[in-house]
């Protein structure tokens, strides 16, 4: 009886299914005073996730991003982009789900995790809405960002400052 048990022990990982990301990005907002908008995206998006018995609120897993493949539609500002937030040093950002909740609707969700960005790791919820059609889960994520708790200081010229806050989307096709 205690093998039999052991070994059903040792396999329920066995019964996590790994989802196969298709396509995926990070998109990312902010502003400069007087309404100067910022929206640099990485259509490079990572990730190794599982979920259990089809259940949602199973998701584990984590995402990643190399931070020099972010782009936007001013080449020199995503340079001085990378300078800031030192992409020669910290190259990749990673989140990693510890939890998944249910929230109010149909297909919403809590996703929390760990992100670790320019060497500084926090914890992270985003608001998702999670869909599954045909074999395909979706993830659509929100969040927002403070660059200062991550030990980036925005630039700043004379009077223009970008904004400190950082809107977040990631879309995620499995």
């Amino acid at each position: 009886m205690k093998k039999m048990f052991m070994m059903l022990l040792f396999t329920l990982p066995l019964l996590a299914l790994n989802l196969e990301l298709k396509s995926g990005y990070v998109a990312a907002h902010t502003e400069m005073f007087m309404d100067k908008t910022i929206d640099p995206i990485n259509n490079y998006l990572n990730a190794k996730v599982t979920i259990d018995n089809n259940d949602i609120t199973t998701i584990k897993g984590k995402f990643w991003v190399e931070m020099a493949l972010f782009s936007s539609d001013k080449a020199r500002r995503d340079e001085s982009m990378y300078e800031e937030i030192q992409t020669d040093e910290f190259k990749v950002a990673t989140y990693t789900i510890t939890d998944v909740k249910k929230a109010e609707g149909k297909e919403n969700y809590i996703i929390n995790g760990v992100l670790d960005f320019h060497g500084e790791k926090r914890e992270l919820s985003a608001n998702a809405k999670i869909t599954t059609v045909d074999g395909s889960l979706t993830i659509d994520a929100t969040s927002m960002i403070l660059m200062s708790d991550y030990g980036v200081k925005m630039p700043c010229l004379m009077f223009m400052c970008v904004r400190d806050q950082v809107d977040l989307l990631v879309k995620a096709i499995f």
